[in-house]
């Protein structure tokens, strides 16, 4: 199918692919977390290609698109409903009939991430004293030389809640990017004193050090399959609530062998389907930073007390 060509697209955001708001190419490329992204991956079809490595593998459905959405429609405005219109028929998530699968790839070849993506959460705001922070990043590959297949997306209703609603036409896309999905890539988070010089202990998965705390137990962190139709990796139960406040230290690293490298990656947001090109995080509260030499990748956030 050609690739769908509107005056106005979708608004792309690092942790939350919102779409419908923006100007671009494509009507989506769907999904990244956020408000409402964090959902469990029963119910949603896989909207953006993705490679699946490490011994991750998918399996490939029967497409069928039957159940036409009807609304409700509550939180767009009506140039967004107007384009809805236009470009419909929709197909929502998480609706039983409804099944379309994008392009993936299980890979059994060493792969180069381009550029991670840290939520914008973490980026932007500090974390807050007994409040729940979300955690997510996402691995993104350049694939613009040997394209693969996405699906349009689109938000149907409720953006940016529990009950976010999005769904897809069914016009496919070529794609520039990939995400990268593995049981590998894990998070830990440790406090460090104001005297701590970590140094990265890869056997053991963790900063060591004076003034280095061990990980902070009970914390899941894993693949899933966004609202949106995307793999990314978010922490379960909304995200972590901390007790202290202090500096911690998030690192995003490949627990065990794993064929995922982070030498030459970069710290970006997903900025839309040109290839080669990505957003740079405002970095307001938090500055991410690429470790190759380890192969992970980490951000120190303070926690602060509501005020």
């Amino acid at each position: 199918m050609p690739l769908l060509v509107i005056g106005m697209a979708f608004l792309v955001r690092c942790s939350d692919e919102i779409l419908l708001s923006d100007k671009i190419d494509v009507i989506a490329q769907a999904g990244k977390g956020g408000g409402g992204g964090h959902v469990e991956p029963a119910g949603n079809n896989l909207s953006f290609p993705v490679f699946a490595m490490d011994g991750y593998a998918i399996s490939t459905v029967q497409e069928n698109l039957s159940v036409i959405y009807t609304g409700p429609y509550d939180g767009l405005d009506a140039e967004e409903l107007a384009l809805l219109e236009a470009t419909g028929p929709w197909y929502a998530q998480k609706v039983a009939g409804n099944v379309w699968q994008a392009e993936f790839n299980n890979s059994h070849e060493p792969l180069e991430v381009t550029f991670i993506d840290w939520g914008d959460v973490i980026e932007s705001v500090n974390p807050v004293v007994g409040r729940p922070f979300r955690l997510e990043t996402a691995m993104y590959v350049d694939i613009s030389e040997d394209p693969m297949n996405g699906y349009t997306m689109a938000m149907l209703a409720f953006p940016s809640s529990p009950n976010e609603a999005q769904g897809t036409n069914g016009v496919l896309y070529d794609a520039n990017w990939a995400t990268v999905v593995s049981s590998s890539p894990t998070l830990i988070i440790q406090r460090l004193m104001p005297e701590a010089i970590p140094i990265w202990d890869a056997d053991a998965g963790m900063w060591t050090g004076d003034g280095v705390l061990a990980p902070l137990e009970n914390f899941m962190f894993a693949p899933e399959l966004n609202v949106g139709g995307k793999y990314i990796y978010g922490a379960s139960t909304g995200g972590w609530r901390p007790t202290i406040a202090a500096t911690y230290r998030l690192t995003f690293f490949m627990r065990g062998m794993t064929n995922i490298s982070l030498v030459n990656a970069v710290i970006g947001n997903y900025s839309g389907n040109t290839a080669d090109q990505w957003g740079l995080p405002e970095n307001k509260a938090a500055v991410a930073v690429v470790d190759p030499v380890n192969n992970l990748s980490y951000v120190d956030v303070t926690v602060v007390r509501k005020r």
